[in-house]
């Protein structure tokens, strides 16, 4: 079992009569319009039964542990709200939240997954959350078309950007307003790991920058783990072989993102590789303690690190699109 304290206020639903929509910077309209947020709902593949789809797939393959959170984790619903701004009037924000009562892995109660829709009479595209709150940018044709969108990340909850087939696209989804009165609450939440922790990219995501980051100022540790799924995505878009371009990718990771200068940033770099351990994606062969710069050495070596099968049917649907900025 897992614990779950904060349900309610999860879960929250004001009366309609009541919702506010005035969280945001001066400058700025909010506004909920149903059909235009249901008509550009991106494409995703996963949110519903993603993580009961992992648990049942991959059986002992993952801790105990780990399966029963994915089991019982439940998705509250996907929220949104339409943002304007007076300075920019020909571009339109469309704000998703996809809101889960728990995430598995790192586990904690409460996960919201955020993604953008930009949109303007020449252009579409959409900033989503890889990993850790670190931001993306899809470009899309308008109209929408095609089958390419955003896969969930069983467990992390995050997306990846991959052609979806028809039969796997998440169907049915109800976009609900995303009112003052939900990220209040959501906000206010005490325990921080339960806390949603965006808060001036949604009062103003035209500041939101991608690569990049959905918080104001991310931390050390998150700073490392989106530099090293940077360098995976820039070795999926040059490997053919899923697994050859994750287990690159992970190398350049660790000597530009942790380096020998500064060490200190390793254990967000071992911390991530555990966590795409514990859904199922890698083998790595991790210990709590000993690691130590022979241990890291060792631990990139060929054939150390490997690819799962289900890591690899993931990472070969992986839509990665060139990548030519760095990371902050």
């Amino acid at each position: 079992m897992v614990e779950k304290e904060y349900s309610e206020q999860l879960r929250i639903k004001p009366r309609v009569n009541e919702m506010t929509f005035t969280e945001h910077h001066r400058g700025l309209k909010a506004e909920y319009d149903q059909v235009l947020l249901e008509r550009y709902l991106p494409v995703t593949s996963g949110v519903n039964r993603g993580d009961r789809a992992l648990a049942d797939s991959l059986g002992a393959v993952i801790p105990e542990g780990i399966r029963t959170a994915l089991r019982e984790t439940q998705f509250i619903g996907v929220y949104g709200r339409i943002l304007k701004s007076s300075e920019i009037p020909d571009l339109v924000c469309l704000q998703y939240l996809y809101v889960w009562d728990y995430q598995a892995v790192p586990a904690h109660e409460g996960d919201y997954e955020p993604i953008f829709v930009f949109l303007d009479k020449r252009r579409k595209y959409a900033i989503y959350d890889l990993v850790h709150y670190c931001s993306r940018r899809l470009d899309y044709e308008l109209p929408l078309g095609g089958n390419l969108g955003l896969r969930m990340i069983p467990g992390w909850h995050s997306f990846i950007p991959s052609l979806i087939s028809e039969s796997s696209r998440d169907k049915n989804l109800e976009v609900k307003p995303l009112s003052d009165q939900h990220l209040r609450s959501w906000w206010s939440i005490p325990d921080e790991s339960v806390r949603l922790k965006i808060l001036n990219r949604f009062r103003d995501p035209f500041l939101l920058e991608a690569p990049g980051h959905f918080q104001d100022s991310p931390d050390e540790n998150s700073i490392t783990m989106c530099c090293t799924f940077l360098e995976i995505e820039k070795a999926l878009a040059e490997f053919d072989d899923p697994k050859q371009a994750v287990v690159e990718g992970i190398k350049r990771a660790f000597s530009k993102c942790v380096g020998l200068f500064a060490l200190y940033r390793l254990n967000a770099f071992i911390q991530l590789l555990g966590e795409m351990n514990d859904i199922g994606m890698l083998k790595v062969p991790l210990t709590s303690s000993g690691l130590n710069l022979t241990a890291i050495s060792n631990l990139l070596k060929d054939g150390i690190i490997s690819v799962t099968k289900a890591g690899h049917d993931f990472f070969s649907g992986f839509y990665a699109e060139e990548q030519t900025d760095d990371e902050d």
